[in-house]
């Protein structure tokens, strides 16, 4: 059964709920910048300090709460307390990265779930299938495991709902209009149930697991865990806040207990109920990291922001488009997918250097021999009519092949508007910069880049004059 109800009913129900929002970090709180332990969840230690190839993604906890593993991107495992280490998928190379890690209830085993939906199986943890293979919509987000150890449930991001072994299919929210990706999945303790819960905090409450409330939406929720009697649940946000629901205890918040550069990652529970470690890792989307990796793809981005700003946005606006996915300007779990597959448009000079306009991706390209170096966010010509001189004109950006032909360092004022810097190409069609470049046609002809692309064209000499440009559509 499927529960949901709008904002107004949300406040009036939470209110009976009594859900608890804390946003301070409580003096019983154990751990460091990574891992946090609240109640009778001891510290055992973390990767804090640690030069890690890839970010930790996630955080489970064996059954009698004396220890977790740590689970890296990679699928690199790191093992704390009693929590022992039977392998890991650190020295393989993965078609998509790690994205959750359960345990088995004996504590001598831990399934790992990548974002295509392969299950890696390790200890007394039994293979029982997987995704691997199969075109998904969305990418999978995470999994819960049957009581038994013989079956397991994987969650994609839109809220598909995959069986394997003794687990029992209850529901999706694969059909739900999704305010945000599916964050979270629990299950009920008796394994005849489940929930979701997705990033505005909305949960989504199927077989026997009962419905106890949402979040309040006022922060992007990453995790999801139950009470041990199946009457309530816990969500953690990305800044740590804890919002209890049901028969879920309060036993601290992590909420500015960690830099800003990092966020919690997820939340796993002690089996007395009284007690949860949140785990940490890098804040993708709102750092360097990601600046960084859309730079090593070709997408231009300064690496040296700091912090995410709008030519962030351009740079994601090109990568969206490159990849024919939503042009939403955030790193959101498509976007996020289409990094970690390392989408580049494809160009169709195959030798020789040259900049191609593709006005159908809405994209430049700069491609030595048939390899694209650098990508970036334009916009063309609208195809409206606008008054030009005494007459009219259609604002379309011409196509064909043509070269930079001569160039102003400067602003140069039209009856257009302003050309800043441009590097005209034919006639008085040029690539120049501009404050507003949205990710469609907008341009009464010329080729907009942002201002701060123009100018890395010019202080590196990416684009000197003679450079062939073809435009097509």
């Amino acid at each position: 059964m499927l529960r949901r109800i709008s904002t107004l009913v949300a406040l009036l129900v939470l209110v009976a709920a009594a859900l608890v929002v804390v946003t301070a970090a409580p003096a019983t709180a154990a751990g460091d910048d990574t891992v946090l332990a609240f109640g009778d969840a001891s510290f055992s230690g973390s990767t804090s300090g640690t030069a890690l190839s890839q970010p930790i993604v996630g955080i489970a906890a064996n059954r009698a709460g004396s220890g977790y593993w740590l689970v890296a991107r990679d699928g690199g495992i790191f093992s704390y307390g009693a929590a022992a280490f039977h392998g890991s998928t650190g020295d393989l190379k993965l078609n998509q990265p790690i994205v959750g890690i359960a345990a088995t209830r004996s504590g001598s085993g831990y399934w790992m779930v990548a974002a295509d939906g392969g299950i890696f199986a390790f200890g007394d943890a039994a293979f029982l299938g997987s995704l691997g293979g199969t075109k998904l919509t969305r990418p999978v987000v995470g999994m819960a495991t049957t009581p038994s150890g013989n079956g397991y449930w994987v969650v994609a991001a839109d809220g598909g709902v995959f069986t394997f072994g003794d687990a029992a299919f209850f529901g999706s929210a694969a059909n739900e209009h999704l305010g945000q990706p599916i964050a979270g999945m629990a299950a009920t303790p008796d394994g005849t149930g489940y929930w979701l819960a997705a990033g505005d905090g909305v949960v989504y409450a199927y077989g026997s697991a009962a419905w106890f409330g949402n979040a309040p939406g006022n922060e992007t929720i990453s995790g999801l865990i139950t009470t041990p009697t199946g009457r309530g649940y816990r969500m953690v946000g990305r800044d740590g806040g804890v919002y209890t629901l049901g028969d879920a205890s309060f036993e601290g918040s992590g909420s500015g207990a960690f830099p800003d550069s990092l966020v919690a990652l997820g939340i796993v529970g002690t089996p007395t109920g009284r007690g949860y470690w949140i785990a940490t890792g890098e804040a993708q989307g709102q750092s360097g990291t990601l600046q960084r990796r859309l730079d090593s793809l070709g997408y231009w981005v300064p690496t040296n922001a700091s912090g995410p700003g709008t030519l962030t946005t351009q740079a994601l606006y090109a990568l969206q488009k490159s990849a024919g996915i939503p042009r939403t300007g955030t790193f959101d779990t498509a976007t996020q997918r289409a990094v970690d597959d390392g989408v580049l448009p494809r160009p169709r000079s195959t030798t020789g250097y040259i900049a191609e306009v593709d006005k159908s991706r809405q994209i430049l390209m700069l491609v030595s021999n048939g390899r694209v170096v650098r990508v970036f966010n334009v916009s063309t010509g609208n195809g409206a009519r606008y008054r030009s001189g005494s007459g009219y004109a259609i604002a379309s950006t011409p196509e064909g092949v043509f070269s930079v032909q001569r160039q102003i360092n400067g602003t140069r004022i039209s009856e257009l508007g302003e050309l800043y810097r441009p590097k005209y190409f034919t006639g008085g069609y040029a690539i120049h910069g501009s404050p507003s470049i949205p990710p469609y046609p907008a341009s009464h002809g010329c080729i907009r880049v942002s201002n701060g692309a123009i100018n890395f064209l010019w202080d590196s000499g990416s684009l000197p004059i003679g450079t062939p440009v073809h435009v097509y559509a």
